[in-house]
């Protein structure tokens, strides 16, 4: 219930982010997307892809809302001024030359993990500051896909990951684990703990270990049984109140992991979907009261920290 609670004291993070699923992106050349507060359209040329504002700065027209791509360009169905992949105008068909002054916003893209990544920065001046390292290994099996749209921030649901009482109040676990190993390096930051999941077929040990890559992507290997299955994360600012979270599970090609993973993802799910009333309902509190075991809680949110741009007073 967005509005009941109060709202989150940070600006929307800056970092890489899912786009969505490279095997899912629309085959249209024209096709628009609600991210990071505002409009945008990704248009592709061949194997080009280009991610802009949807506004053209000629008169205000929706790029999106019947725009083409012509020789290269994107071309807007207003007055048929022509953007190249830079942003930049280069034509207008009653004019001799282009407006120097119109340019599109342009959003860096790159392809990781099975997603196409968009480079956001509240300043459009500012370049990417790390790239998205390739966890996802050629031979990967996918066998399960989860998609959801949470009221709520993307710190809220990565705190999660070093809340580990609530998994035995929320999710019904047996005993409460440790948060395990935890290294950061900037963007970075990976946590290695042993700990069990339910399952059909009873409690299943597991070592699990957790690659953050910035705010907005996560790879998370989980080895069963001497098996792995990989879940990639992904979190997706839709505005100041909204994620779309998409779960990724992979087998490592085993038929040990591929007999595991429906229900070991099921599980993952489960957890998932009950988080979701807390977080749409919770308040973030800049300063909570913590037992003793809690400290991963502060160390987490001091990593989290350095992905707000907040301006200066």
């Amino acid at each position: 219930m967005p509005g009941s609670r109060a709202p989150f004291p940070f600006p929307l993070p800056f970092g890489w982010f899912s786009v969505g699923r490279s095997d899912e992106l629309p085959v249209e050349p024209v096709s628009t997307h609600h991210l990071f507060g505002r409009e945008l359209v990704l248009w592709q040329d061949g194997g080009e892809r280009h991610l802009v504002d949807a506004v053209c700065p000629h008169l205000g027209a929706h790029l999106g809302v019947g725009g083409r791509v012509e020789d290269g360009c994107l071309v807007c169905p207003f007055h048929e001024w022509s953007y190249g992949p830079d942003g930049a105008n280069v034509a207008i068909p009653y004019a001799e030359r282009p407006n120097r002054r119109a340019r599109l916003r342009g959003y860096p893209l790159a392809e990781r993990n099975g997603h196409l990544l968009a480079w956001y920065h509240p300043d459009p001046t500012v370049e990417p500051r790390w790239d998205v390292p390739q966890k996802l290994a050629a031979d990967t099996q996918p066998v399960h896909r989860v998609d959801r749209v949470v009221d709520t921030v993307w710190q809220e649901i990565a705190e999660n990951s070093v809340d580990m009482a609530h998994f035995v109040s929320v999710h019904g676990t047996a005993q409460m684990a440790s948060v395990g190993e935890m290294t950061m390096d900037g963007p970075f930051r990976q946590v290695r703990s042993e700990q069990t999941f339910t399952s059909s077929k009873g409690d299943l040990p597991a070592t699990l270990i957790s690659n953050s890559l910035g705010p907005g992507i996560g790879v998370i290997e989980f080895q069963l049984f001497g098996h792995s299955v990989i879940l990639v994360s992904t979190t997706t600012p839709l505005d100041d109140e909204s994620c779309h979270h998409r779960f990724t599970f992979y087998t490592d090609g085993s038929d040990v992991a591929a007999k595991i993973a429906p229900g070991f993802a099921a599980e993952v799910e489960r957890q998932f979907d009950q988080d979701i009333p807390i977080w749409e309902s919770k308040t973030f509190l800049p300063v909570p009261s913590l037992a003793p075991s809690e400290k991963p809680v502060t160390e987490f949110r001091k990593w989290a920290a350095q992905f707000y741009a907040i301006p200066d007073a």
